[in-house]
């Protein structure tokens, strides 16, 4: 899946891309005394999605850990930039 979303990011005109991605549940608790004052859970997920085109770099990050929440992603990392008239020849997206 994640190479599917790099040609992605580098069919839409990327010299380079990344993706990085996390998925991170935490516990915590608080004691007072003894006794349990507070108690606490969390969860982050998500992935960010870097495309590079010369000197220009896209970002787009989405909580969407799915192929198409992936893939949409990586073509908004590239959306981003300026209309392709204000664009360098060597910018492509």
């Amino acid at each position: 899946m994640v190479s599917r979303v790099l040609g992605t990011a580098l069919q839409t005109g990327g010299d380079f891309a990344e993706v990085f991605a996390e998925d991170k549940r935490s516990s915590s608790g608080r004691l007072d005394d003894g006794k349990i004052e507070e108690l606490g859970s969390g969860r982050d997920r998500g992935a960010g999605i870097r495309v590079v085109v010369g000197d220009t770099t896209g970002f787009a990050h989405t909580a969407d850990l799915s192929e198409p929440g992936l893939l949409a992603a990586a073509a908004g990392a590239c959306a981003r930039w300026p209309s392709p008239s204000r664009r360098s020849r060597r910018s492509r997206c």
